[in-house]
């Protein structure tokens, strides 16, 4: 079975893994986020990625949870993940050492729970205060002279002096590092630049713009000088264990472009697609589900449920065995059209774990189309009760 993880607490970076069904979230998940490699392995993916979602958080997750947001139907049938699939109250609790076989749907989102490292905090902390202090305004303090930009320009004197001989230049910039040679506002003006400075910092790292593997130079000296091709067994081989594929999911914006780009090639341009009755569609394609649908389907339903008979009769989308089988069964047909081209057969199942199925069977293609009708009609009297909420207020 496959299910996608959650790495660095972003929506983009949804990873596809395979799972068996002996595994548990202690067994499989666990090992992404692992710090020391296990028997017979050379390095963990830490090694090589950033897992954790900012500089500011540990490295290694306090638990998993599995997303209950019943999901984003496609035009293709298929499930993606909404923009708030890993809000909490979406979010229920896996039991670490049952197999994930009893607790998720194939292609159900797994999002990692983590916490704050206080230890990266105060080092952090201490980085930038030290470095605050050292810009200091010369009139107030302790220490006069000592931020970086004087200590740079110490460095340089003797350069300028004896290497390059400019000493017009080095007597300019021995003045400029004395004690008090700026003004009082012009101190207070840079030190207030340094603050923004150091604010517009600590939002990178804040927001994960900046997210290094490491605070300690030894180490980002070595991964930087590290020659991953040399270790491409190695990689390929930790990479296998955790059971990792490679794909991601894609958030909807990606899905409606990709999808989008399609139709108009497909119908041959704008003008052909308008034609077709296809335009709309195309610019926004899919239905949001509700509750009780998608991934909300009760798991003890899986072999007994029937997600076509259900949209017939009631109009809701839910998962069964019987849906998974259709789905693997036109996918088997899209393979078997590449006549062998591992080529083609690998970007079939790539764009299949990114956005699902564009080209659905017609049970599919009827089910979405029962399902959208359903979705417009709700639409329409939302907006009719949004006109009398109207008139009753202007009546009044």
């Amino acid at each position: 079975m496959e299910v996608y993880v959650r790495l660095n607490n972003d929506i983009d970076r949804d990873y596809a893994f395979q799972v068996s069904r002996e595994d548990t979230a202690r067994s499989k998940v666990s090992k992404l986020f692992a710090e020391r490699p296990e028997p017979g392995l050379k390095i963990v993916l830490a090694d090589v990625m950033v897992l954790r979602p900012t500089l500011f958080h540990k490295k290694q997750p306090v638990g998993y949870s599995k997303s209950m947001h019943p999901g984003y139907l496609t035009e293709g049938g298929c499930l993606i993940f909404d923009y708030d699939a890993g809000e909490a109250k979406y979010l229920e609790k896996l039991d670490e050492d049952k197999p994930l076989f009893d607790q998720l749907w194939p292609g159900q989102l797994i999002v990692p729970e983590w916490e704050y490292s206080r230890k990266n905090i105060i080092m952090f902390a201490a980085i930038l205060l030290f470095w605050l202090y050292t810009d200091l305004p010369d009139c107030i303090s302790p220490t006069p002279g000592i931020c970086l930009t004087n200590q740079l320009s110490r460095l340089l004197l003797p350069v300028l002096e004896n290497y390059l001989d400019n000493q017009k230049m080095a007597s300019k910039l021995r003045e400029e590092i004395q004690v008090g040679y700026s003004s009082v506002p012009a101190q207070w003006g840079f030190f207030t630049l340094h603050v923004l400075k150091l604010l517009l910092i600590v939002l990178f790292f804040k927001f994960g713009m900046a997210n290094p593997l490491t605070f300690n130079p030894v180490k980002m000296w070595q991964l930087r000088n590290n020659d991953l091709s040399r270790k491409s067994n190695d990689v390929k081989a930790t990479l296998k264990s955790i059971g990792w594929i490679g794909s991601k999911r894609a958030i909807f914006d990606d899905y409606q472009s990709n999808y989008y780009n399609y139709i108009l090639k497909k119908y041959g341009g704008i003008v052909p697609t308008f034609r077709a009755g296809m335009i709309k569609i195309a610019a926004n394609p899919g239905i949001p589900l509700q509750a009780g649908e998608g991934f909300q389907t009760p798991l003890d339903e899986r072999f007994t449920g029937s997600t076509f008979k259900e949209m017939e009769d009631k109009g809701k989308f839910i998962l069964s065995e019987e849906y998974f089988i259709e789905l693997e069964n036109i996918l088997k047909e899209k393979l078997d059209e590449a006549n062998g081209d591992i080529g083609l057969m690998n970007e079939e199942i790539k764009k299949f774990r990114r956005y699902g199925l564009y080209e659905p069977s017609d049970k599919i293609r009827n089910m979405v189309k029962k399902r959208r009708a359903v979705y417009e009609e709700q639409q329409a009297l939302i907006k009719e009760k949004e006109k009398e909420t109207l008139a009753a207020k202007k009546a009044k």
